[in-house]
């Protein structure tokens, strides 16, 4: 057999060497794993955007700074106090406290106004010591009255719950004249200011002094 001929053995080894950078080629930058994707800061993996998560603590929108789980506004040597029991970790009291404040600022000089939050160790032993056990408010210690609504037809009014939950402007303002009547000898003034609290209200009962109350207070029929 004779020698290859020299031809062939260049194109040999030209093949052998396009084969080489053709290699080199594929398993260049351009087919190497893709670099890890940085997670953007506020997003999961996967998740999409993810909103940030409020700070745990008291999350309710009071009038007056707690101490120890608990905060009071208005004068201590007043008549008729009302409480208002929440939890502290949440918002779903905002409503509530702010009912009371607007009833205080209508009452200013006859009203206290103490906020408990029951999830603080001394706002529990002070609801528990009242002998009370859920939101809401009570009146000098009562979440309970027999009152008279529209007509002057009687009622229980219980406020062992938000507000709007089973009562509202209407039913609070006619427990808090039965006090009133006892301590001062005449009703509350029902004329209260707008609510601070913008959005939709809590629960289906609308804020604000219900119409025959705001006429009576015209008419002198309040504090």
């Amino acid at each position: 057999m004779g020698r290859p001929n020299r031809k062939w053995q260049l194109l040999g080894v030209a093949g052998i060497l396009g084969l080489i950078v053709a290699v080199c080629l594929l398993t260049g930058p351009g087919w190497q794993d893709s670099p890890k994707k940085t997670t953007p800061k506020g997003e999961s993996a996967g998740n999409g955007p993810q909103t940030s998560q409020p700070p745990q603590g008291s999350q309710a929108n009071l009038p007056v700074e707690l101490k120890d789980g608990i905060g009071r506004l208005g004068d201590p040597a007043a008549k008729v106090s009302i409480e208002v029991y929440f939890p502290g970790h949440g918002s779903c009291g905002n409503e509530t406290a702010d009912f009371a404040h607007r009833v205080y600022l209508a009452n200013k000089g006859k009203v206290q106004v103490l906020f408990v939050d029951f999830d603080s160790p001394k706002g529990a032993e002070y609801q528990g010591k009242a002998g009370l056990h859920c939101s809401g408010l009570a009146i000098n210690g009562k979440q309970q009255f027999e009152a008279h609504g529209a007509g002057g037809k009687k009622q229980t009014v219980d406020m062992s719950s938000n507000f709007g939950d089973r009562w509202g402007d209407k039913e609070f303002l006619s427990a808090l004249d039965v006090v009133f009547e006892q301590k001062y000898g005449k009703p509350a003034n029902h004329k209260l200011p707008p609510s601070e609290i913008t959005g939709p209200g809590h629960g289906s009962i609308k804020s604000g002094a219900p119409p025959e109350a705001t006429k009576a207070a015209k008419n002198g029929g309040g504090a």
